[in-house]
C-alpha cells in the first residue's frame, strides 16, 4: 500500500501494524493514523502533524482481509470481555478485555 505511514509503538517501540488513517476536520486535527501492537495487545492513534501517540478507544481493529472494522459478536468469558469478528471473514476474530483495555487477535 503506497503512502502508508511507518508507526512505532509508544510502549515497546516495535512496529505497529497499520490499520487506517482518519482525517478529523472539525475540530481541525488533521490526519490520525491508527495501528495495532501485537506484543502490547493495544491499539494506538498517532496525530500525524505532531507525532503524538494516544491509546485508541474510539476505533475497533480492522480485518486483515477486507480492511473493514470488526464487529461485536458476544460477551466473552467472565463478562470482562467481548468477542469481535469480521462479518465477511469469520476467521478474523478479536477479543477485547475491558479491565485491561486490551485487544487480542484470536490467532495470536
Amino acid at each position: 500500500m503506497a503512502g502508508t505511514p511507518t508507526l512505532k509503538c509508544p510502549n515497546c517501540r516495535g512496529a505497529l501494524e497499520y490499520h487506517v488513517t482518519i482525517e478529523m476536520l472539525d475540530p481541525p486535527i488533521g490526519k490520525i493514523d491508527t495501528g495495532y501492537c501485537g506484543p502490547c495487545a493495544r491499539l494506538f492513534e498517532c496525530v500525524r502533524q505532531t507525532g503524538t501517540y494516544y491509546q485508541s478507544t474510539a476505533w475497533p481493529p480492522l480485518c486483515r482481509e477486507c480492511r473493514q472494522p470488526v464487529t461485536f459478536v458476544s460477551v466473552a468469558g467472565n463478562q470482562d470481555g467481548a468477542r469481535y469478528e469480521c462479518r465477511e471473514h469469520a476467521g478474523e476474530q478479536w477479543t477485547w478485555t475491558q479491565s485491561s483495555d486490551r485487544w487480542t487477535r484470536a490467532d495470536s
